[in-house]
This record gives structure tokens, sequence and C-alpha cells, in this order.
């Protein structure tokens, strides 16, 4: 898969969305991809010297474009000029490149994905006119992405209020290997680490002002802050620590490469936050990696991964008693094992995983290996690959079922309660001209192969290699026995170990499905008609044990009850006029009506982008972070 990802700022700067952007860009080229970064060609806060234009970073090429306007909103139309040969767009924060790319969309024609990265939201500057231009520009912008990836629960909360329809939730890697370990052992002398952007946000000032607190209970307490200046300096923050008189007690480092930063951290124990507000907080998940017990402000992003992780304290920096019962929170943590919690929480934080997750939903997007069409999420196999998948899924004796997904059975998914459900985990394999078109608008291809069920199911019964032992259920009484017979005769290796018409009542189900786990089948062949056959096979298939093949008409089919389109028109794909011509009656409104219906909906569909709908974070947590009051 050719990758191109978008970001305003990247390696060699520094900050959360640069190492998330480097990280995702990484682990992404390990995986096989084709990765390219389209980034600016300056660093804020820099030296304002430009960058090369190109060049490889980890096996990941760097493009770097001019850029006019400020950071906030740096102006750079000259990324069009990066996607021709990619298969996918990934855009890194709601930007111009955000709103840019969604207003050319017609122009580029490459599927767009965004992660949030907070949005914009990460200081009260502006907040009115921020929250005006988010639930308008943004809301129009967002329209144009097919995803829409919210990197922590607080950016699927504010997002979901603009475009739930394409958002779904992936938090954010952590490099959980960086400093692994490195943390100083318990002791008693409590050495405070804050790393990461040195911005207004991240209240460094209220952190001295707090340790200067502290430092009156623990006289052998010291603080580091290590970091990157943007719109704070040093030098103001020293002024504050002269007049604390903290002395040397606290401690300064510029910008420190990742093995300085390394030997910092290796000094420390306690990693300290006061920030105001985190998209997602990477430094607290880095640093309990490290072994530093977190001490941070109670904002919701601190407090779902203090909770996730099984450690820390949440306090109010502002407040100075929080300075003693901070102590008394380290002392008690010091004196515990270990969480296997942590451990846990640690490992769900890790980049290949994250990775993978991110790569699912591009090859989704893609229609790689999956399509929704309307509620339903259709197989994309060749027919030699969908015959091996159903070949083993009999092999491996998988309750599981399979579906053919034509247009009215689509359209029975969107009308009929409990049918997309039913579904869900199915093998739904593509039956018609339908589902092509719907496919073609909607992806800009069509399935490799038509596996209408009719002619499908025979090729799977004469390719089978092994003995075969089928129970059929389904049509009008004698006709299943009059197609058991005949499929026996066409096919020597394959034994029909019982039959049932399909006009049974739902009392008799319990009975039927335990008959059939009894008689010895290896597949199931249920031909009631949609959505009965696939709501009746979702319900018993874990019951009898076995897959079930949903077959429609096969068995009148297969007994000579129902004629056949000659083959000329089945290869034009026209059957369903042969069948409308034959049983006017009962299939007009299927094949009229229902045929219109279903191409209005996917055009709508085509238009409204290609999400599953959205995915609902998780669920709130129970348990409380480890502090005083729960130790």
């Amino acid at each position: 898969m050719k990758i191109a990802h978008i970001s305003r700022q990247y390696h060699p700067g520094l900050g959360g969305l640069e190492s998330f952007t480097r990280n995702l860009c990484r682990e992404q080229a390990r995986a096989g991809h084709q990765v390219r970064m389209i980034t600016l060609d300056r660093i804020f806060d820099g030296d304002d010297a430009p960058l090369p234009r190109s060049e490889i970073i980890d096996d990941v090429e760097v493009v770097r474009i001019p850029y006019r306007g400020g950071r906030r909103y740096p102006l750079a139309p000259s990324v069009l000029h990066h996607l021709d040969d990619c298969d996918i767009v990934h855009v890194h924060a709601v930007d111009f490149f955000a709103d840019y790319l969604a207003l050319t969309r017609l122009l580029h024609r490459k599927p767009l994905v965004l992660s949030t990265h907070g949005g914009f939201f990460h200081t009260g500057y502006a907040r009115r006119l921020k929250q005006f231009y988010f639930h308008s520009m943004t809301r129009l912008s967002l329209a144009g992405y097919r995803a829409i990836i919210a990197c922590s629960e607080a950016d699927y909360e504010t997002f979901a209020k603009v475009n739930r329809r394409a958002l779904t939730l992936v938090e954010n890697g952590v490099d959980t290997v960086k400093f692994a370990g490195l943390a100083q052992s318990p002791s008693t002398e409590h050495r405070f680490i804050y790393f990461g952007r040195i911005a207004p946000n991240k209240r460094i000032d209220l952190l001295i002002r707090w340790f200067a607190h502290l430092h009156r209970l623990d006289r052998k307490a010291r603080l580091i802050i290590a970091g990157k200046p943007m719109g704070v300096t040093f030098a103001d923050l020293q002024q504050i620590v002269e007049q604390l008189g903290l002395g040397d007690l606290v401690e300064f480092h510029d910008s420190p490469s990742d093995e300085a930063l390394q030997a910092l951290i290796a000094r420390s124990t306690i990693f300290a936050s006061p920030s105001a507000y985190e998209g997602f907080g990477i430094s607290l998940i880095e640093g309990v990696s490290a072994g530093l017990y977190p001490v941070v402000s109670d904002i919701p992003a601190h407090r779902r991964s203090c909770v996730k992780l099984d450690t820390g304290s949440l306090i109010d920096f502002a407040d100075p008693l929080s300075a003693a019962r901070t102590l008394q929170d380290i002392r008690k943590a010091q004196q515990r094992s270990p969480s296997p919690t942590t451990a846990a929480g640690l490992l769900a934080y890790g980049w290949p995983g994250v990775s993978a997750r991110i790569s699912a939903i591009y090859e989704h997007i893609l229609g790689r290996q999956t399509r929704q069409i309307g509620p339903l999420r259709l197989a994309v196999l060749s027919e030699s690959d969908a015959l091996k998948a159903v070949s083993d899924l009999i092999r491996d004796q998988s309750p599981r079922v399979v579906a053919f997904g034509n247009a009215h059975l689509i359209n029975q998914a969107r009308r009929v309660e409990g049918v997309a459900a039913a579904l869900n985990d199915a093998l739904v394999l593509n039956d018609g001209v339908g589902v092509d078109i719907a496919s073609r608008l909607r992806y800009g291809d069509s399935f490799p192969h038509n596996l209408n069920g009719t002619d499908f199911i025979p090729q799977l019964l004469k390719s089978y290699p092994d003995r075969l032992r089928l129970f059929l259920v389904g049509a009008a009484p004698g006709i299943a026995e009059r197609a058991a017979a005949i499929l026996e005769e066409r096919h020597p290796h394959i034994r029909i170990v019982g039959t049932l018409h399909g006009f049974f009542d739902p009392q008799e189900e319990e009975h039927l499905s335990r008959h059939i786990r009894e008689s010895g089948a290896d597949l199931v062949i249920a031909a009631m008609g949609n959505p009965r056959q696939e709501l009746w096979a979702a319900k018993w298939a874990s019951h009898i044990g076995r897959p079930i093949l949903c077959a429609g008409a096969l068995l009148d089919f297969t007994a000579g009850h129902v004629p056949r389109a000659p083959g000329w028109l089945r290869r034009m794909r026209m059957e369903w006029i042969f069948r409308l011509m034959n049983e006017p009656t009962r299939l007009a409104d299927r094949y009229l009506r229902g045929n219109v219906t279903f191409l209005m909906n996917a055009i709508r569909d085509a238009r409204g982008g290609y999400s599953d709908g959205p995915i609902p974070p998780p669920s709130p947590h129970s348990h409380t972070v480890r502090n005083a009051d729960a130790a």
C-alpha cells in the first residue's frame, strides 16, 4: 500500500504530533508499506532555516514543502503535487491541510483519513472563535473524510459533535520501549521530572510554585524540567525559581536529545505534569514505562491514563496542601508491588498494535479485503479464494454462516430489524450486478467475480475434495428430498444425511437444530428465502456446530421445480429478468421497486462516505486510581 501522511511538523521537530507521526510512519514502513510524509520545510520555534526538500528517514520518504502564514494555519497548497501515486492520504491534525484537502478532493480524488490530535483546543486562546469554526468550517471539511480517527477518548467526545458517522477510536500509540525501566529504584530522595513541550498550557510555572511547597516538607526533593520552549521561555521560569529561593534545586534542559533525556530520566523517580489540557498525554505513558510514578493534574486525559495503568496521583497543583498528600501517595506506592494492570496497560499502548489497527482502517476504506455495501460487509474474494474459504470452514467444522449479499438481501438488511446484526460475523459473498454497481460507486472498482449462490454452491459441492455429508433445509415439502437424490447422483462423494422442508414452526427450531447436530452433517444448506434463512442460520449455527450456507432457491432449481434462465442470459447477469417474467406477481416488488431502492441507496452511500458508522468509545472504568484514599 502506498500511504501519504501529511503533518505540519515532523522530525527533527519535537512534540507529541511529531512523535506520533514518526512512530506510525516507521511502523508502517516496517510492515512493508511504501510511506511518504509530506510536511512543512521549517520547524516552528526553530532557527527558521529551511530543511532539506526531501530525504529518507527510517525508510520513510520525507517531502518538505514551503508555506506562508503563521503556525496556527500555515498555507501550503503545493501539497497536491505529491499525492498522484498514493493509494490513501492520512492527514494529521485539524489545520489548513485538513480543510484544503477536503475542499480539493474532486481534484486529487484520493481517499482521506484524519487523525484528530486534540483538534485545536489545546489552549483557551480565541476559544469562542475556535468553537464557531469547529462547528461550521471544520464540520464541512470532515464530511470529505472517509474515516476520522480520534486519538483519545476526549477527542472522540469532541469530534462526535460534528461527525459521528465516520468517527472511530484508536488511541495514541506510545513508544514504551524507548525509556523502559530507566528510572531510579524507589529511594528516600524524590526527584521529579517533567519532559515535553514547554508551552503555556503545560503550566510549568505552576509546577515550580507547587514544588516550592513540597520542598518545605522534603528537603531532599529535586525538580528537572526538560523540553523545547514553545511560547514560554526558560528565562521566565528561571526568574520564578529565583523569586522562590529554589536556587539549584530546579534544573532546566533545553531540547534534550533522546540520549540526554534518557540520562535525566535515569536520575528521576517521579513524573510530574500540571498540564491544563492534554489531548492524550504521551509523556505520562512514557514516564510510567520508564518506572516513574506519575503525579499529574486531574484532567480527563491524565485521569483515563492513570486508571488504565492503575497507578499515579491526580492532584490540584494550585492547592499547597496537595504536596503533603502526594508525598504520602509516593511512599505508599514505593511499598507496593507493581500492578499487573500497569504492564498490561503499557502493552496495549504499543505501536505495532496501533499501527495494525490504523492499517486495517485503510484496507477497509480501499475495499481490499471487505467492502461495506449498505449495512453489510461483503468479502472481496475471487471465485477460487471463496471456494477455498468455504471449504476451510467445512473442514474446520466452523459454525459460521455463509450468505450471498445481493441487492434484495441488502435491502432487507436495511429494512428488517436484526438482519444486519445477524450477518455481522458471517462470510457474506457478493451476488449480482447490483452490488457490483454499488461497489464501483463507492470504491471505484467492482468485485473480482460474481459469486452468485445458485452457481457457486454447485461448484463448491463439485470441487470439494473429500467426502461430504449434507443436511438440506428448505423449499416446499418433497423438494428437498428430490434435490437430495439428484445431488447424490451427480456427486458420488456426497451423502445427504437429512432433509426437512422450510415450513416448520418456530417452536420446532430447537428440536431441528438438535436433529441436525446429531445427523453428523459436515455442512447445512438452508434454502428458505431471505431474510428468514439468514436469521435462522445466525441463531442456530453455534448450536448445530457446523457451517450453514444460505442458498435461496437452490433446492427448487436443483429439483427442477423452478426453471433457471438460459446460460447466455445468466452470463449477461440478467437472470433476474427471466425470473421476473416467470413469477411477475411474486417478484415484481423485489426486482422493480427493490432494485430502484437499492441503487438510490447505493448512490447516497457513495456520497456519504466510506465509514461503517461510529464505533462507540470504551465504557467508563468502574475502578479508581491508586492513591492515598484507595491504598
